[in-house]
């Protein structure tokens, strides 16, 4: 009955759809279909030499960083709608699903979350969605595990407003292994929300890579579209 009670109250309480704003517990009928997944592979610029050497890592999102989509993410990541969760998994599974093949151990490895950000989110919202995510696709039958196994070495500057130059050298050397063992036996995919330039999915690449966990893709919920001649970032 609870289930039923406190999303009622929230309607009466004025809540609001995370996309357009209209009445909604989350997300309105509308807003919902404007989000469907369709996963797509994502290639950031050539600089991100790690995606595409020795063998390919394949970027593949759910969606777009734009829109309805990126108002959502918006939502969820920086405005305290937690519960969004619960939709965004979806979009992070079925972005997982064209690198799964038959008989796959497979483990969701998420870039780490700053201690900067658990504090101003309360939560490692990435990681709870990358369980979620990984819930899903063992709903269908796929052998997938979540390994937190990358953590910060060092501090970086905030990447918002950074070229994607100083993004790179912002996350040089950032990212170390811990708890090496929770891959073993298991191929790997990192994972994120949002793909921008690629440089922070570069940077878990390398480290696995450097401890012989050469990941077979990424995925993300969304992908900021790229303007050619535009400043990256």
């Amino acid at each position: 009955m609870r289930e039923l009670v406190v999303p009622f109250a929230d309607l009466l309480l004025g809540a609001r759809c995370a996309g357009c704003g209209g009445a909604a517990l989350l997300l309105c009928r509308a807003c919902g279909s404007a989000i469907r997944p369709a996963p797509r592979t994502v290639w950031p610029g050539p600089e991100q030499v790690a995606l595409r050497r020795p063998t390919p890592v394949v970027p593949v999102a759910a969606g777009a960083n734009a829109d309805v989509l990126k108002r959502v993410v918006v939502a969820w990541k920086e405005e305290g709608s937690t519960r969004l969760t619960d939709v965004l998994d979806l979009h992070l599974a079925s972005a997982v699903v064209p690198h799964l093949t038959v008989g796959q151990r497979l483990a969701l490895v998420p870039v780490p979350t700053s201690r900067r950000s658990r504090r101003k989110r309360g939560s490692d919202l990435l990681a709870e969605l990358a369980q979620g995510a990984a819930r899903r696709l063992r709903g269908i039958g796929a052998d997938v595990s979540v390994a937190p196994v990358l953590a910060y070495a060092r501090s970086t500057r905030d990447q918002a407003g950074l070229s994607a130059a100083e993004r790179q050298l912002n996350l040089a050397g950032a990212f170390r292994l811990v708890r090496e063992g929770a891959l073993e036996g298991r191929e790997t995919v990192v994972v994120d929300d949002i793909l921008t330039t690629g440089a922070t999915v570069a940077e878990a690449v390398r480290v696995l890579t450097e401890a012989h966990h050469r990941p077979l893709g990424a995925s993300v919920v969304a992908a900021t579209p790229r303007v050619p001649g535009s400043r990256s970032r």
